[in-house]
């Protein structure tokens, strides 16, 4: 097992992480600051840098997604040497969720080679040390136990006091009473709360979204009347959307979750506010019909570096032109430096190949053999874990346990993986199934993508969708290039697209 005086040398990256603003506020990324310090100066190590993730909470893993997801993802593309010491202030700040979910996780980043430690015990967490010693992993799976168990009682008596002011409230309004609440709304008076001068201002945004103007509309002809928004400033679109969608303009009060009707005097009545609300969504949904330009969204990746490529535009004499471009590359995450694609040209060529791609491969028909005889492999290593595990019941030492420990541990990381396979053979055999019925619509008439890409391009987007999961674009000069569409049905295709002549 390392010891914190065999990293010496190394670079070392902390990582702090904090859920709420008063935490921030306070002395949470001091402290952790100060102790991933004292430990590098203390064992000879360079401090490179800090990842922080400020008011993310780790309860549902939401960090991995941050600050956290991004150095994960750093050392698989090699941007973050995998060599690197990362530099915990205890086993929470990594993760509160359930413990085998948390487990996974952290594993998953020490089978990437990175070393993590865990500053208030000084203890070195590396994949080889897990795997010589089998306690190491127990003991770390037993401190994720304690944070989540921490998290869910923490979660528990959170809950509980909002619910119990919720109670009060309810009580508060059926005496004629009030509790005290930190915001009202700008048309209720703190001290009487009843309606206000500005009530007015608030029923008026109702009126207008009635006859049709939609929230930037509003937030326009209220500053053009001179009219203060609720802070006292000008109105913008994201404002006049909160007056809009708040319960209390039909005199509800909402505490996480927990609703207290008629708690507010009412501005307008409920079956008001929802006639608003039905009337904002279909205003949505109609204008994304309509302006849907990417028919491959969240669908097209950089093929050199992986990251996402999203469309962006560009004006040229005059005229607008829209290109993917490398997320890695805009960001500078990756040090990619793929060239941008011409969307026009690439929809056009997709669009005429989709029907010829989405032609399903003959399915691979020993798939259900395989899936029976995984099941019977489970089966079997189940019987040993067993048998092994009644071992350990009855071993007479210590290291006997230990040994027969190790074993079950292993035939469980086995089973695990062998359910894993039978649930991709699930899943590949439902994903053709679904791609084989898209198919058998779609190529009936290929001139409807086209009329789709026309006249409702975001029920084209849904439909390609149901066909092609993912694509890779890739670069080899400025006229040779390539894109790999994988299908849903799992089969891959390469387009060539050749800069001199038709692409292939």
């Amino acid at each position: 097992m390392l010891q914190p005086r065999d990293l010496k040398g190394r670079n070392a990256i902390s990582y702090a992480r904090w859920s709420s603003g008063k935490q921030a506020s306070g002395d949470s990324l001091a402290r952790q600051t100060k102790n991933a310090e004292d430990f590098c100066i203390s064992f000879g190590l360079t401090l490179d840098r800090q990842l922080r993730d400020d008011g993310v909470s780790a309860f549902k893993g939401r960090n991995l997604e941050q600050g956290l997801g991004r150095f994960i993802n750093g050392v698989k593309s090699g941007t973050i040497h995998h060599d690197t010491v990362l530099l915990l202030e205890a086993m929470d700040r990594f993760s509160r969720q359930n413990p085998m979910d948390a487990r996974d996780s952290f594993e998953g980043i020490l089978k990437l080679g990175v070393t993590v430690v865990t500053l208030i015990d000084n203890r070195v967490h590396t994949w080889d040390g897990y795997r010589n010693d089998i306690m190491q992993s127990i003991s770390s799976l037993l401190m994720m136990k304690a944070a989540n168990d921490y998290a869910l009682r923490l979660s528990h008596n959170v809950k509980g006091a909002w619910e119990r002011k919720a109670t009060k409230a309810k009580a508060a309004v059926a005496s004629g009473g009030r509790i005290k609440v930190a915001k009202l709304p700008f048309w209720i008076d703190r001290d009487s709360n009843e309606l206000n001068e500005r009530a007015d201002d608030a029923r008026l945004i109702f009126e207008l979204a009635k006859e049709g103007h939609g929230q930037q509309a509003i937030a326009q002809i209220l500053n053009t009347r001179g009219i203060p928004s609720s802070a006292g400033n000008t109105w913008s679109q994201v404002v006049v959307g909160d007056v809009l969608r708040s319960p209390a303009t039909y005199g509800c009060l909402v505490l996480k979750g927990e609703e207290v009707p008629g708690y507010f005097p009412a501005l307008i009545s409920e079956t008001e506010w929802l006639a608003t609300r039905q009337r904002t969504k279909a205003r949505l949904h109609g204008r994304q019909v309509g302006r849907t330009s990417n028919l491959f969204s969240r669908m097209v990746h950089c093929g050199h570096c992986g990251s996402p490529m999203v469309l962006t535009s560009s004006k040229k004499g005059g005229v607008s032109w829209g290109y993917f471009i490398c997320t890695g590359k805009t960001f500078k995450r990756t040090g990619c430096t793929a060239p941008n694609w011409r969307y026009d040209q690439f929809e056009r060529e997709l669009l005429d190949r989709v029907g010829f791609l989405a032609v399903p491969v003959p399915q691979d028909q020993s798939a259900p053999d395989l899936s029976r005889e995984l099941e019977e492999t489970i089966g079997a290593l189940e019987a040993k874990q067993s048998n092994v595990l009644a071992g350990i019941a009855e071993a007479e030492t210590a290291d006997v346990r230990k040994v027969l420990l190790a074993k079950a541990d292993e035939l469980s990381r086995q089973i695990e993986v062998k359910r894993k396979e039978i649930v991709a053979i699930r899943e590949n055999d439902a994903r053709y199934r679904e791609s084989a019925a898209a198919v058998m619509d779609f190529t009936a008439d290929q001139e409807e993508i086209r009329r789709l890409a026309k006249e409702d391009r975001k029920g084209a987007q849904g439909l390609i969708s149901s066909l092609v999961q993912r694509i890779d674009l890739e670069s080899a000069s400025k006229t040779l290039r390539r894109a790999m569409v994988t299908m849903r049905s799992g089969y891959t295709h390469a387009i060539v697209f050749d800069g001199t002549r038709e692409p292939g």
